[in-house]
């Protein structure tokens, strides 16, 4: 089955022209590009949702952007990558808002705003205050897996194309027979996995602030289309219950041991935008965009931005945004019981450090430890009150003893 939908030019609609789009809080640096989904696996076993069906094909239009850049400011710094896609299906827009990373800084949303807060740029716009964000990450334990994968070589991509997507958070498939499961999304790039260090990050001219937005543009131009091939975990729903861990923490990932990777699909991008305005901005990718036999989970971080992204786009899209979009999804809708929903808040504050450990000890190698080690040396030295920088130094000791040790002797060094 082929979906008739194409990808959304929202000029070519009554309303033709709805003003100017506000500049996003969030995620306010970006660009994309269209093209397709193409079914290749088989996984009708656990979801009905019609994307996902065998020998599907949908439109889909995606967005690349920062999480600390603001329009104008250079795309090499090291910083999360927004990575949303927008299935355009024949039962409505299916929206993945997730990342380039499978994790994140935090599992409550309460501690969301203060988050925010830390990662501020200051002074003159260019640079972070880095006792504001040390102080933040070493007094909220669970950022240590997403602050260790930052400050590695994924922290700085060399192009969208060449760095891999996540829905991060868990999601829940539903088969035709009403039968539940909990997945992860993950999209892994085609083009393999390249990142820039700080010194070639440091390199690109400062007028060069849309290197990324330039390489996707060029490389579609020339028809070196990237791609990325769509896999999910997934898990039978009472496991959810029984499982030693959390299958809702957003600070933590799922072992593949226990749930390795399904193939589901192919996502390719084709075309550029004619209008990016109109096919990008205004595309307004929301976590609230369900289609049947997909929905959410009792991930408080999930839930809180189903809400909060819906009613961000109305006010920013205005009467665009409202005409086609769907009420926000009811959680009481959602299929899980309150057991399920304690279950997600339920977390192991003695365990936020393992994960961490295991990504520095057992993925990164040699080489990619010391780029990490240097980076994270550069940081502390540039804490000014001594005491926060002893927090972080007994943060890494914690997330590793030795590769602790030595970055706390290199930071005495430079001091």
């Amino acid at each position: 089955m082929t979906s008739t939908g194409t990808a959304p030019r929202r000029a070519d609609h009554p309303a033709a022209d709805p003003g100017p789009v506000p500049v996003r809080i969030r995620h306010s640096k970006g660009g994309g590009a269209l093209g397709f989904f193409q079914t290749t696996g088989d996984v009708s076993a656990f979801t009905a949702a019609s994307l996902f069906q065998p020998d599907t094909r949908v439109d889909v239009v995606v967005r690349f952007s920062a999480t600390v850049g603001f329009r104008g400011s250079r795309e090499a710094w090291r910083d999360l990558r927004g990575f949303a896609v927008k299935f355009l299906t024949d039962d409505g827009e299916y929206d993945l808002v997730g990342n380039n990373s499978p994790v994140f800084f935090l599992r409550d949303e309460a501690t969301f705003a203060s988050l925010v807060v830390a990662h501020k740029m200051y002074r003159d716009g260019t640079v972070f205050d880095y006792d504001r964000l040390w102080d933040f990450w070493t007094t909220h334990p669970e950022t240590a897996h997403q602050v260790a994968w930052l400050l590695s070589d994924r922290g700085i991509p060399r192009s969208w194309r060449h760095q891999d997507g996540f829905g991060s958070h868990t999601y829940q498939w539903v088969n035709a027979a009403g039968e539940r499961f909990w997945v992860k999304y993950h999209l892994r790039t085609d083009q393999g996995i390249a990142y820039l260090t700080d010194e070639q990050a440091d390199a690109i001219a400062d007028t060069e602030v849309d290197h990324q937005r330039a390489d996707l543009r060029a490389a579609i131009d020339r028809g070196e289309n990237p791609s990325w091939t769509v896999s999910v975990q997934v898990m039978p729903y009472e496991d959810a219950r029984t499982d030693a861990f959390n299958a809702f923490d957003l600070t933590k990932v799922w072992p593949r041991a226990e749930y390795p990777l399904i193939e589901v699909g192919t996502l390719v991008l084709d075309r550029n935008p004619d209008d990016e305005l109109a096919e990008i901005e205004q595309a307004a990718f929301a976590p609230s965009s369900f289609v049947p036999g997909i929905g959410p989970s009792p991930d408080p971080m999930l839930l809180s931005r189903i809400d909060a992204y819906w009613r961000f786009h109305q006010h920013r899209v205005k009467e665009e945004y409202a005409r086609r979009a769907a009420v926000p999804f009811a959680p009481v809708d959602a299929g899980w019981d309150e057991d399920l929903a304690r279950r997600a808040r339920s977390w192991d504050p003695d365990d936020d450090f393992r994960q961490a450990g295991d990504l520095v000890r057992r993925v990164l190698d040699d080489a990619g430890r010391e780029r990490l080690r240097a980076t994270v040396v550069s940081q502390l030295a540039e804490i000014v009150d001594p005491a926060i920088r002893e927090r972080a130094l007994l943060f890494w000791d914690r997330i590793d003893v030795a590769e602790g040790a030595e970055i706390r002797s290199q930071v005495q060094a430079v001091r």
